[in-house]
């Protein structure tokens, strides 16, 4: 038990490590622009050639982690990490962006290979508990990383700061390595990894798993679009809000997304047949805050209520991906959540584009009244997929019953 709880600490710390790699960028913005003379556009660029590398990486990634032992595959990836952030110690922009890329493909590996190794070294009932804990180790990394590492840049400067960065990778890397156990270990169902193209193009084409992604995607816009886009500008244009505690507020979100995991957790443990009543009660309990939140009367402490609310059915991610999983073999796992998360993500890219697209397009009037109007289909969106995730919670019953 010891060393099964050592093997996932040591993934949960792989998936903390890439969290903080991907928001840096947000951290050290105008540090990047002075000591590599570049311009905001510049900035948004290298942000975004992570998801480059994160989204093309991810299904090869999924197949290589259910073909081969986890201890080589993740290793592998954890030094990609720190291998692309080498770049930031030299002098040359293009090759930082192509290190960002590298990144992204490393981090790829860490979502996927958390899910991968929970599934081979703990239960299915403790198994939503389990990556429930790992993404707020993330969430926690990523959120309160920020000032010490300001602290560190400013006391210890830029190099000393990122070579710490590249020797903790490598120091996981090599734990990594000395730790896992080399071969798969034999799942609850004595499955062995034998994972070929038929397979592979199975799992692909299942509708469950498409689906129940695909309603989950419809999810997302209250991190992906909201929190990480809009919100900001949303509390101070609709609320007159101050820009500092509008800056603020979003972060309520994801404290809020911590105590959903552990509590959403908690219930999938209890009830581990109810993950669609689940997921339809946090798209329910999101629409109706996003509704309060759009009409522009609420106080301050009621949107900070409300952002807690969002951001602990946010958590539902958890419990709709351990659903979509649930319809691959315990062979596939890697590849299924892969699978699910290059789905989610797009997700993530449409509610982002179509929020800016619809700002733009009634840039000529009211600014507030553009950012509700945009903000608007978030809660459409729930709407959408609580009836979807219905649907399919009526469809299994009569399955079942028949």
């Amino acid at each position: 038990m010891q060393k099964n709880f050592l093997i996932w600490l040591l993934v949960s710390l792989f998936y903390a490590y890439q969290y903080i790699l991907r928001v840096i960028p947000n951290i050290i913005g105008s540090e990047l622009i002075d000591r590599f003379q570049i311009d905001t556009f510049g900035i948004g660029q290298f942000s975004g050639l992570y998801y480059v590398g994160y989204t093309l990486a991810h299904i090869p990634v999924g197949i290589i982690l259910d073909r081969f032992s986890p201890k080589f595959v993740l290793s592998v990836c954890v030094i990609l990490t720190f291998l692309g952030t080498t770049p930031l110690l030299f002098e040359s922009w293009a090759y930082c962006n192509f290190g960002r890329i590298i990144v992204g493909i490393g981090s790829s590996a860490s979502a996927i290979g958390l899910f991968k190794v929970i599934s081979m070294y703990y239960s299915q009932e403790k198994f939503a508990k389990m990556v429930s804990f790992s993404i707020i180790i993330g969430l926690l990394g990523a959120t309160y990383g920020g000032l010490p590492l300001h602290l560190l840049l400013n006391k210890l400067g830029w190099d000393y700061v990122f070579i710490t960065f590249i020797a903790l990778g490598c120091f996981l890397a090599c734990a990594m390595l000395f730790l896992i156990p080399k071969s798969n270990v034999i799942t609850s169902n004595n499955e062995q990894t034998n994972v070929g193209f038929r397979e592979i193009k199975n799992l692909i084409c299942n509708k469950y798993i498409l689906l129940v992604s695909f309603f989950g995607g419809l999810m997302v816009g209250p991190l992906e679009g909201f929190a990480d886009g809009w919100a900001t500008t949303f509390f101070i244009k609709v609320y007159n809000i101050s820009a500092g505690l509008a800056s603020f507020l979003p972060s309520l979100i994801f404290i809020g997304m911590c105590f959903g995991l552990s509590l959403l957790a908690y219930i999938l443990e209890k009830k581990p047949t109810k993950h669609y009543e689940i997921v339809i009660s946090c798209a329910v309990l999101m629409a109706i805050s996003f509704m309060l939140l759009l009409s522009g009367y609420c106080n301050t402490y009621v949107v900070g209520i409300l952002l807690l609310l969002i951001g602990g059915a946010s958590a539902y991610q958890v419990v709709a991906t351990c659903k979509a999983i649930s319809y691959a073999s315990s062979s596939m796992v890697a590849i299924a959540t892969a699978i699910s998360n290059m789905v989610v993500m797009f997700f993530g890219y449409f509610f982002h584009t179509l929020m800016s697209e619809i700002i733009g397009f009634y840039s000529n009037g009211s600014e507030s009244a553009a950012l509700i109007k945009s903000i608007s289909i978030i809660p459409i969106s729930l709407i959408i997929a609580a009836i979807g995730f219905l649907w399919l919670r009526c469809k299994e019953k009569n399955n079942i019953s028949s």
